[in-house]
């Protein structure tokens, strides 16, 4: 294939930003063939865009192993100086949102570090991942922390407890003639247990990602763990099997595990390496918005992520109450002076299922619901949901659309 004079074909590395045209030919063949095609590629009016993912990529030839790890992109937000850690601080703030904040971002530790020249997204995931670890700690320490089952030795004096050792019982009792004592292994329930110091080894490198934002709450979770050992082995976390009484606990081990391994990754790399990873704006930009909304409708008057019709409908929010709406988010800069008419004719289709109907009225045959769209807007002033301030979408007939403004550092 031809080679233009763009920079991905030049150095096999380049910088673009969210929904940018993909002109180059070379690069769009090697996002087909990686595995991030359905997070990088999408496709406007026939054009080939880059979606609404950012982060760092490897595009990796699933077919061809000799090439991998040869070409990269990073992929910037459309908004220069968007503050990601206000938008994830709102979202945190609501235990209903963080509980699967997972979906919203990922780091590749089974990948080599790409360098991220000036890159300033890296600081902000460090950032991020230990917002999100501690705000959910914190919630699950309302329940206190859970314990589990340890594996203990012990020379017993004159009893035995769980399982004798007999190699070790001879060595130390028998050869030296201490009849009194019998070694022995046993199951201890506590709370120094393999899960509880995976989080508290996480917990102390928080410290050093937040220091004098959140120390509070560092040190309202740090004041369960008293009792518990931070030491571990690197071989231990990756054997380890979470009890499945603690479905809870999964995510919350999973999130520690990556803080740990994202500082021993990065322990390892040069100054500008890290490992691959991506944010999903437009579903960032959802939970945002889910989070204003909480900040100024009753959470009862809010369905969210409701399923219709065996789940093939699932609008973003039914609003109800003193104000009645189907409502979806889209993260498209286009509605500050156009729309997009697949999203009108996906809200049209969701004013037409009967149960969304029968939220508002159970007159389905004459009822026909109001439909809003909320977007980034670029007027300073949109920076809480105020339904009030939504706008007509001309020529179309109970449409709306409501701009939130996005915070910027």
């Amino acid at each position: 294939m031809n080679k233009c004079e763009c920079d991905f074909c030049k150095e096999n590395i380049a910088i673009y930003r969210e929904h940018d045209e993909i002109t180059c030919n070379l690069l769009k063949k090697s996002i087909i063939k990686s595995k991030y095609r359905n997070k990088l590629l999408t496709h406007f009016e026939c054009k080939p865009l880059f979606s609404y993912f950012i982060g760092a990529f490897w595009l990796n030839d699933k077919k061809n192993e000799e090439e991998h790890y040869t070409k990269s992109v990073i992929i910037k937000p459309k908004i220069e100086n968007i503050d990601f850690m206000r938008m994830f601080s709102k979202c945190f703030e609501y235990s209903t949102i963080i509980k699967d904040f997972d979906k919203i971002y990922n780091i590749g530790f089974d990948e080599e570090p790409i360098n991220h020249k000036d890159n300033k997204l890296m600081p902000d995931l460090d950032i991020l991942i230990a917002f999100h670890f501690l705000r959910m700690l914190e919630v699950e320490l309302h329940n206190g922390l859970k314990k589990n089952f340890i594996r203990r030795e012990e020379n017993m004096k004159s009893k035995i407890k769980g399982k004798i050792q007999f190699s070790k019982h001879i060595n130390k009792n028998i050869i030296k003639g201490r009849e009194d004592k019998i070694y022995c292994s046993y199951l201890d329930y506590d709370i120094n247990c393999l899960e509880n110091r995976i989080l508290k080894r996480a917990l102390k490198i928080c410290l050093s990602k937040i220091q004098n934002i959140k120390n509070s709450l560092y040190f309202y979770c740090i004041s369960f763990f008293n009792e518990v050992s931070d030491e571990l082995s690197y071989s231990e976390i990756n054997h380890i099997k979470i009890n499945p009484l603690y479905k809870r606990y999964k995510l919350l081990i999973e999130l520690a595990i990556k803080i740990i391994k994202l500082k021993r990754y990065k322990d390892y790399c040069n100054e500008n390496e890290a490992p691959p990873f991506w944010i999903d704006m437009s579903l960032l930009f959802e939970k945002y918005v889910y989070a204003l909304m909480l900040d100024n409708i009753e959470s009862k008057n809010i369905l969210y992520q409701k399923q219709y019709m065996h789940g093939n409908f699932k609008p973003d929010f039914i609003i109800k109450g003193k104000y009645n709406y189907i409502a979806d988010t889209k993260y498209k800069e286009i509605y500050n002076n156009n729309f997009d008419k697949s999203d009108i004719n996906q809200l049209s289709g969701y004013a037409r299922i009967n149960n969304i109907i029968k939220e508002f009225s159970e007159d389905t045959q004459n009822y026909i619901p109001e439909c809003l769209i909320i977007y980034p807007s670029n007027n300073e002033n949109d920076n809480i949901i105020d339904i009030d301030k939504k706008e007509e979408i001309k020529g179309l007939v109970r449409f709306y659309k409501l701009g939130i403004k996005l915070p910027e550092k």
